[in-house]
């Protein structure tokens, strides 16, 4: 969604930080959404490879730069509201992250107005995104770390494992709806929330754009390789799932990155 969309949408005035801890400013970029409404930049698959992203100033306010608690310049990244709450959604986390790779947890926590001991760790960030968004949504992770072939790990074995092919080729994870009571061809897409709704319909089409064609990328060619190897393995151990093996038949980064 662009910034010039929802423009109805009535902006925070703040002359002086909130003291409500847990204030989000309203904002056109997020505001229209919620756990009802999920933006559709969530659903996509890979990231986009082609971005026009604009140039970061610092943030001014009365003709100064903006500083956070330690006295560091805040960067101004025009779809973020000026104050963001100490206990943000893992949804609009996820989606702010998503919309510029450039943006930093502490860019997120530089706007928060609680005290410094009341801000939320790094980590705790993150594993909200991952507890409260893509899990439940089964959204594929974009964090750059992952986008090393090397670095795939169970989470991203998870994830594939619940994906179709036909998802994969229109590089989403909206659900695909088909003809003929899902016997015939592929018809649109259909998006997920994190409370009972209709779901809203998308074209097939909606996420081949910004340098992705039908074609995945290596991140997610490398985590279906290692799905499909570890499957293979297990059947021939006589075992119902890759889930089931044993530590011996793990690849390392599993072992030490992640628990089972």
């Amino acid at each position: 969604m662009s910034l010039q969309q929802g423009t109805d949408i009535v902006q925070c005035q703040h002359t002086t930080p909130p003291k409500d801890r847990f204030h989000t400013c309203t904002h056109p970029y997020h505001s229209r959404y919620s756990e009802l409404n999920l933006p559709p930049l969530l659903f996509r698959m890979d990231a986009p490879t082609e971005q026009d992203l604009p140039d970061l100033n610092y943030l001014v306010e009365n003709g100064q730069v903006a500083r956070d608690h330690e006295g560091k310049e805040i960067w101004d990244y025009h779809f973020l509201p000026r104050y963001i709450t100490s206990n943000p959604t893992g949804w609009l986390l996820e989606f702010w992250m998503r919309t510029d790779p450039r943006l930093t947890y502490r860019d997120v926590r530089a706007r928060m107005p609680a005290p410094a001991h009341l801000k939320p760790a790094e980590n705790a960030l993150n594993m909200r995104r991952e507890r409260d968004a893509r899990r439940p949504l089964r959204l594929s992770c974009w964090t750059s770390r992952r986008g090393t072939p090397g670095r795939i790990n169970k989470i991203d074995v998870e994830r594939v494992e619940h994906w179709s092919f036909d998802q994969i080729r229109y590089n989403t994870t909206m659900a695909i709806v088909y003809a003929d009571g899902g016997r015939g061809q592929p018809l649109h897409l259909t998006d997920h929330a994190l409370a009972t709704c209709p779901p809203t319909c998308y074209p097939l089409d909606y996420f081949l754009n910004q340098g992705r064609t039908d074609v995945p990328s290596a991140r997610i060619l490398h985590a279906l390789e290692l799905f499909f190897n570890l499957s293979e393995r297990a059947k021939k151990l006589g075992l119902e799932s890759w889930r089931q093996l044993p530590d011996s038949e793990w690849p390392e980064n599993f072992k030490y990155h992640h628990s089972r």
